[in-house]
């Protein structure tokens, strides 16, 4: 009696197995866009011909005078994205012009002002998500106010978006 139930346990499990593997997921014409990803990536030279979609800008990060050790980092999704110019101690403004793909994204920098003794870390947030689309362009901008010794006067401080 036991073989028998353990018998009809493996058959109905290998029978549920098989079920769940009986095709191809089906989906709507408008399920397509989202769930099926590109088999490969476009060829290198298509993607160099595409226009940067996504202009980020950070202003007023360093100076010659007191402020010439801080410095800002930003963040796309938690990846720490590298500016598109050399920086170096005096630069004042961060540009990053760069293409992404269509979607909604997390976006945030730090600023770190250097007060003597140790650095401090400031955010610098978006109110909300960040949209990326296909047929615009998507602007982030931040103009850092500063207290007297180089911290931010407001913390967090928050990105201007603007698409066009």
């Amino acid at each position: 009696m036991q073989r028998q139930i353990k018998y009809l346990a493996i058959l109905l499990f290998s029978i549920s197995l098989l079920a769940s593997c009986a095709g191809p997921r089906s989906l709507s014409v408008d399920e397509t866009y989202t769930a099926i990803p590109p088999a490969q990536p476009l060829p290198e030279y298509f993607r160099k011909t595409q226009e940067r979609n996504v202009i980020i800008t950070i202003n007023n990060v360093a100076d010659e005078g007191r402020n010439y050790k801080n410095y800002a980092e930003l963040f796309i999704n938690g990846y720490l994205i590298k500016p598109d110019h050399e920086i170096t101690n005096l630069t004042r403004n961060y540009s990053y012009h760069m293409l992404l793909q269509p979607g909604i994204y997390n976006i945030e920098a730090k600023y770190f002002a250097s007060t003597g003794w140790k650095v401090e870390k400031f955010s610098i947030k978006t109110r909300e998500k960040v949209m990326v689309f296909p047929d615009k362009k998507t602007f982030l901008t931040v103009d850092l106010l500063k207290n007297s010794w180089g911290g931010l006067a407001e913390n967090p401080t928050f990105f201007k978006i603007r698409y066009e």
